[in-house]
């Protein structure tokens, strides 16, 4: 199924895009890959704050931590709202993981009967239950993941308004005066 290796390294939203067999992948996927790399690219910049405080000013770093965890949490819910009432343990929950458009990896109506990339190859029945479970454990890793990413920066919001209210930040605001 995800035989190359470099598609296995990819983040979760990335390897739902990449497995997708029929149709393009669902826009909350796409928003989720976008969160990563906001994430990623926030990330960047908040370590270069650390090192170019003089050039960075806390505040700018407090405003893209504010996004991030706007768009984290937009996603999470996203994905909550999606998979709401599953079990990936359930085999009997086989044919609602198989109709979610965030987990089948596609799905096309042919001659009325309905097709579904997971089940690309004709599968058995273990293993076609095997892919559904793997596909919806990695879409639950993906909500969590955005709530646990949600969190901190939610925590890093805080810190960080703490120490430039404090006049510690960076960007000259260190020698803030209040007189």
């Amino acid at each position: 199924m995800l035989a190359d290796p470099l598609r296995r390294r990819n983040r979760r939203s990335a390897q739902f895009i990449t497995a997708q067999k029929v149709g393009s992948a669902a826009t909350t996927t796409q928003y989720s890959v976008f969160t990563g790399a906001y994430g990623i690219i926030e990330g960047f910049l908040g370590i270069a704050a650390l090192f170019l405080s003089s050039f960075i000013s806390d505040i700018v770093v407090l405003g893209a931590d504010a996004i991030g965890a706007l768009v984290l949490l937009a996603g999470g819910i996203a994905w909550a709202v999606e998979t709401r009432g599953f079990s990936c343990t359930d085999p009997t929950k086989a044919m609602k993981i198989l109709d979610n458009n965030l987990l089948n990896q596609g799905k096309r109506k042919y001659k009325g009967d309905w097709y579904y990339g997971i089940l690309y190859g004709d599968p058995s029945a273990e293993t076609a239950w095997s892919r559904l479970q793997s596909s919806c454990k990695k879409g639950l890793a993906d909500e969590v993941f955005q709530f646990l990413a949600f969190a901190v920066l939610v925590a890093l919001l805080v810190v960080g308004w703490i120490r430039w209210r404090k006049g510690k930040g960076g960007g000259g605001m260190g020698s803030r005066s209040y007189v």
